[in-house]
């Protein structure tokens, strides 16, 4: 299906939701993607969504991991990705920490409006699907849904995390969007 300008910016977390969770993940060596990614990015593909990674990678404010790191982490990633023919429209990532004044930090909205822009598409009522509740606010903000995945964090914020969807896993996700989309 050819890309559809009605179709939702899907805003996928990378950590815990597309790859295995790696509290400040610094080496790209460990980066692995979590079963069932790929063919879900193609699925969301093949009818018209346009997706992109916005990441929340404090441990830069923190001290604790460096830009260089993040940067190899996310051409592993990328490669990964890549490999299995499973396509993303564009990876963002604010290096801030909780606290700081920034405008990027989930569940801001400056990443989507940045990925927006590139993407020539509204950010207005987004898909957000993550293993936070800032990742499910993230997509509320939009006016659109979030939808939290029991992968990662998931499971210890399913009773508190406001998700208009619970999903056993990114997979699952993406087939609750196209069969509700």
């Amino acid at each position: 299906m050819a890309k559809s300008p009605d179709r939702p910016l899907v805003l996928l977390d990378r950590d815990g939701t597309l790859i295995e969770e790696g509290e400040y993940l610094t080496d790209p060596k460990k980066v692995r993607l979590l079963p069932g990614v790929p063919s879900a990015l193609r699925a969301l593909k093949r009818h018209g969504y346009r997706a992109v990674v916005v990441s929340n990678q404090s441990g830069v404010g923190r001290g604790l991991i460096s830009l260089s790191q993040v940067r190899q982490v996310n051409r592993q990633f990328l490669r990964l990705l890549k490999a299995k023919k499973a396509p993303i429209d564009g990876l963002y990532w604010c290096p801030h920490k909780p606290g700081d004044r920034c405008s990027c930090r989930k569940p801001k909205l400056g990443m989507v409006k940045q990925a927006a822009r590139a993407l020539g598409i509204s950010w207005k009522r987004s898909i957000s699907i993550g293993d936070r509740p800032s990742d499910i606010e993230l997509g509320q903000k939009t006016g659109g849904t979030g939808i939290l995945v029991l992968t990662g964090y998931g499971k210890q914020w399913k009773k508190e995390s406001g998700a208009d969807h619970i999903a056993k896993n990114f997979k699952a996700a993406v087939s609750w969007i196209i069969k509700n989309g």
